[in-house]
């Protein structure tokens, strides 16, 4: 599917969060609370645990992935009590996500697959049967399941993807120079400049190509100077670590 001539009037409309973060009682919780700013968004996110950030911050990396809503729609449930009285409430999922290319798809976000209960798969069932009936796909992902090095990397990567006012002056040179290298180490690539500028204004406007899928290191291990870098993007390793490039096209 090509979402890239969508306006999203009518999906923020209906897609809105259906719960809000609140941090009463979070002393007790054993999840962290709050939101961050969404540049793919344009507004804050909110996130009720440092698994669903580190699920949105993989988004905000995926240059393929146009939009994504979190808590977007409620889903009806029913159980029984032990005196067979029916009982009727809404479950919501975490985020709905429009990836280009591919129908919409719909993530419940978990700790573990070892999280189970008789309600975690009524929610599941329900979930899966609601996106059916909207041709989406429903999916179960655990973030938390990537290698600490990737996570640490993606932790660290989205606090570049937002560009600064200089590095238009340099953006083009960085990417010839390492077109013609092959490859070379960010800090060989960075003082390459030094004639031109301090090296250590450059090595941001690398971590930014790289956050924005215009030059590839090595997800695997963690970013920093000594890194080797080349044309192309980190989300060729990210996609075997969630479901994104699969479902529906």
């Amino acid at each position: 599917m090509d979402w890239s001539t969508n306006d999203w009037l009518n999906e923020d409309e209906l897609f809105y969060p259906k719960r809000s973060v609140d941090n009463k009682n979070s002393w007790h919780r054993p999840h962290i609370i709050g939101v961050f700013p969404s540049i793919k968004m344009k507004r804050d996110i909110e996130f009720h645990s440092l698994n669903e950030r580190l699920f949105y911050y993989l988004l905000e990396l995926d240059k393929e992935v146009i939009r994504y809503y979190v808590q977007p729609i409620e889903v009806e449930m029913e159980t029984l009590d032990p005196e067979g009285q029916k009982h009727v409430w809404n479950h919501v999922p975490d985020v709905l996500v429009y990836k280009q290319g591919y129908a919409p798809q719909l993530f419940q976000i978990k700790e573990s697959p070892k999280e189970q209960s008789k309600t975690i798969d009524l929610c599941n069932r329900n979930c899966e049967a609601y996106s059916r009936k909207k041709n989406w796909s429903y999916k179960v992902i655990y973030p938390k399941q990537m290698p600490e090095k990737v996570q640490s990397n993606l932790n660290f990567l989205v606090g570049f993807l937002k560009p600064r006012k200089t590095y238009h002056l340099w953006l083009q040179q960085v990417l010839t120079i390492v077109e013609n290298s092959a490859e070379c180490s960010i800090i060989t690539l960075a003082r390459s400049f030094t004639s031109h500028i301090d090296y250590h204004a450059i090595l941001p406007l690398v971590y930014h190509l790289i956050a924005n899928g215009y030059l590839e290191v090595n997800i695997n291990e963690p970013i920093n100077e000594r890194q080797y870098v080349r044309r192309g993007s980190i989300m060729s390793q990210l996609n075997q670590f969630h479901s994104l490039q699969e479902g529906n096209e």
